[in-house]
């Protein structure tokens, strides 16, 4: 029976990595700005989503939610696991609301890349509001630690015009037609899990037992078994050769991991020497 190399399944093993971050973005930190947020529930939904997707610094600029509701026991239930990303938050209040624009102008000196986000945009009547998709976005590679904001609006009306002037790129989730608003935790997770998979390399699998996908080779040892098969099967010659194809493409566009690669290679294994030994007896 045909078996996988255990001694490179071993080094694999021993080698596998977890999901992290690409080398090239190694020095972006990213800092989640909610400007005027009005409900307590969002904020906290918010906090859980950056802890899903290794996000740590939230901002909550001028909220329009009492800072004790953003603090509170039920807020914490929604933030679950992010209790700590919502405790550590840094909390902008100004007192004078007419100041809002100047003093929002002033703190988004603090970064080097300003990411804003809007439901609008659809329309391209607004030169202000021409929004890409997130999975466009091409985030800086910086050798130098690079400070990047991503500002999300009020739920109700969202970024205003003069604050998202002072962001270099423009988001807008594709949505329907008929009702283009997400919920701004919605929204959030969308967001934060697009640029999450731009600078992560994502694995498959956790843990002490990670998932291992077959490779080509371990794909290829597997079709020569099938080839063999189809060989004793005696099957007509012009429809070797398409049987063959189907099952290569077949395998091809699986996402086989070694391990079930093995279990099917075990089994068309078995099957091939008993058709082996069967062809040998009629003989």
């Amino acid at each position: 029976m045909i078996r996988l190399d255990k001694k490179e399944k071993k080094r694999e093993l021993y080698s596998f990595q977890e999901t992290h971050r690409m080398k090239e973005y190694e020095n972006l930190s990213f800092t989640v700005v909610l400007v005027k947020p009005e409900h307590s529930g969002n904020i906290g939904s918010v906090a859980r989503v950056m802890e899903n997707f290794d996000f740590e610094n939230l901002v909550i600029f001028n909220p329009i939610e009492s800072i004790e509701n953003i603090l509170s026991y039920e807020t914490q239930g929604f933030a679950m696991h992010g209790k700590n990303i919502l405790f550590d938050a840094k909390i902008i209040e100004v007192k004078n609301q007419e100041d809002h624009i100047s003093e929002f102008k002033q703190f988004m000196k603090k970064f080097d890349y300003i990411i804003a986000t809007t439901a609008q945009g659809k329309k391209h009547s607004n030169i202000r509001r021409l929004a890409i998709f997130p999975e466009d976005l091409n985030l800086p590679v910086s050798v130098k630690p690079l400070k990047i904001a991503i500002l999300f609006g009020k739920e109700s009306r969202g970024l205003t015009n003069e604050e998202i002037s002072h962001a270099d790129i423009l988001l807008r989730i594709p949505t329907s037609n008929n009702y283009s608003a997400l919920n701004l935790s919605h929204a959030c997770g969308i967001i934060l899990y697009e640029i999450f998979k731009r600078i992560n390399i994502v694995t498959i699998g956790r843990g002490t037992n990670p998932v291992l996908i077959a490779d080509k080779d371990n794909r290829s040892i597997l079709l020569n078994t099938v080839k063999e098969i189809i060989d004793k099967l005696k099957i007509r010659s012009h429809k070797k050769e398409n049987v063959s194809f189907a099952f290569r493409n077949i395998f091809g566009r699986s996402l086989m991991s070694k391990r079930e690669l093995s279990l099917i290679l075990g089994l068309f294994s078995k099957v091939n020497t008993i058709l082996g030994e069967k062809n040998l007896y009629e003989k």
